[in-house]
């Protein structure tokens, strides 16, 4: 983060000594003052202001991105080499005492933690952090047991991509909940047959799913959140691909994709993002509301704290 800037928005902002309110103010910087974010800090950033160096709370900066980059994470070629599970001395024993959290987050970090650690060290977000969002989107996994990607069909994705141009059709095989519509999906293949709910089991996630896509499969496939991340197709530009099927054959080839779209949704093609900030500092809630939509953030947010605390909680020194 060193060529990153942020600005101040409060009327006047302490720099202090350490991340602390408790601690020394060596200076104080006036609303619209630019600053050089050295590093992130949890809730604070450390700075330079001039000749002055310190720490500043974040909910008075706004980083800006002057200078993005150009390209995305899934384009490198050294982060697509990197081993992905970390190496043997640091992996996490799962212990009969852990928790199913402490569990999961362990799983996790023992599969992928050789790309994850390198991810932290490229986008500056603690491994945590990453780690507490692949449990909560998929538990931490990539694919099924049959080797297909984990995906969520979303039926008013569908709806929004093809079924209000084909009402009478979409109406007879798909429905949901007229207020939350993320909510009552049900599908049924044909006129006779009754309603089921088919979240929560992948083999009738792909069933739905195959049968959506005879009838229009890019918007099929704009309509199903993928793999680990559980990223929807519709957001494949802001990965970096040209099309939702680029991003699904990618997705589907290799868990590293997965991961990498991970971050390059977050970060966007830039050096940062609001939803980098919010997961660098640690505001799950306010990341979960960017990333899956405010419906559900205190929700959302609450479990991936709780997935944090688990990966920290268990992992080595």
């Amino acid at each position: 983060m060193s060529e990153t800037v942020g600005v101040v928005t409060a009327s006047v902002l302490n720099l202090r000594s350490e991340p602390s309110t408790a601690s020394a103010v060596r200076g104080r910087l006036p609303r619209g003052t630019r600053v050089t974010v050295l590093e992130p800090a949890g809730a604070w950033y450390r700075v330079e202001a001039g000749d002055r160096k310190g720490f500043v709370h974040g909910d008075w900066l706004t980083i800006l991105d002057d200078a993005p980059a150009s390209g995305f994470l899934h384009e490198r070629r050294d982060l697509l080499s990197i081993p992905l599970g970390p190496a043997a001395a640091d992996e996490i024993r799962v212990e009969p005492g852990f928790s199913s959290t402490e569990r999961q987050a362990a799983r996790t970090w023992n599969g992928q933690g050789g790309l994850l650690g390198a991810l932290s060290g490229a986008v500056s977000v603690p491994a945590a952090g990453s780690v507490a969002v692949l449990c909560v989107e998929s538990g931490g996994r990539g694919f099924a047991a049959d080797g297909r990607m984990i995906i969520r069909f979303e039926n008013h994705h569908f709806w929004k991509w093809w079924g209000k141009d084909h009402p009478e059709i979409f109406d007879e095989h798909f429905r949901f909940h007229s207020g939350k519509r993320w909510l009552g999906h049900e599908f049924r293949a044909s006129d006779g047959d009754p309603w089921s709910d088919f979240h929560g089991n992948q083999a009738a996630e792909w069933r739905v799913f195959d049968f959506a896509r005879k009838l229009d499969e890019t918007s099929a496939i704009r309509s199903i959140s993928m793999g680990g991340p559980q990223i929807l197709g519709s957001n494949h530009h802001l990965l970096g691909y040209d099309t939702p099927r680029e991003m699904f054959d990618h997705f589907q080839s290799d868990v590293r994709f997965q991961i990498l779209g991970l971050f390059d949704f977050v970060k966007g093609p830039g050096t940062t993002s609001p939803m980098l900030e919010a997961l660098r500092r640690g505001r799950f809630e306010e990341f979960a509301s960017r990333y899956n939509g405010p419906g559900q953030a205190a929700e959302y947010g609450g479990r991936i704290q709780g997935f944090v605390e688990a990966f920290e909680a268990v992992r080595p020194a």
